[in-house]
């Protein structure tokens, strides 16, 4: 498999607007076509930074999956214009999961699911928060991944979803940057 982490900088202050709009109306969009694994805030590191990841089963299908949704209308000529004005800057890494979980493994099964928009009043973030460590292959992570392209960083780790995401020990020589899933978000 090929996993794509896809990380969008957004203008201060633009992320509630941004992922509101996701929410509401490009999820419906984007997930009928891309295989979504995972959509988080970053709460540390650099600030105003949307992560999500995608899950393909090789190259084929991710470019299969990106063609059909350039032909879905109501992304290209309504969310897209709207949503990417509020975008700064991109960056994408192609990974490959070296350690798995049965979390994971669940979610891969199910990456091919549509999502529904949000309801009405219901909640943007989900209750507790996960981390993401670079440079280092973490047990208990729900996956760790090897960079296969994109900005080297040694492993990444995926941390599981806990009400408190915060490293109680620092750990010299990788990054921690704190994850707030959105609502929707499988991992």
């Amino acid at each position: 498999m090929i996993h794509e982490w896809r990380s969008y900088r957004l203008k201060p202050g633009a992320a509630p607007t941004y992922l509101a709009l996701l929410a509401d109306e490009g999820l419906p969009l984007v997930t009928r076509h891309l295989p979504m694994t995972g959509y988080w805030l970053g709460e540390t590191g650099p600030l105003n930074t949307i992560h999500h990841l995608w899950s393909y089963a090789d190259w084929t299908e991710r470019e299969a999956c990106r063609a059909t949704l350039a032909t879905e209308e109501a992304w290209v000529n309504g969310f897209i214009p709207r949503a990417f004005a509020l975008v700064e800057e991109q960056e994408n890494r192609f990974l490959r999961a070296s350690t798995s979980s049965h979390v994971f493994d669940e979610v891969l099964r199910q990456r091919r699911n549509p999502h529904p928009a949000r309801e009405p009043g219901a909640p943007l973030f989900a209750p507790s928060a996960s981390a993401l460590v670079t440079g280092l292959a973490v047990n208990g992570a729900v996956a760790v991944f090897d960079v296969l392209s994109g900005a080297p960083s040694g492993p990444l780790s995926l941390l599981p979803r806990s009400s408190d995401p915060v490293a109680a020990e620092p750990v010299s020589g990788t990054g921690h940057i704190v994850l707030r899933p959105l609502a929707f978000s499988p991992l």
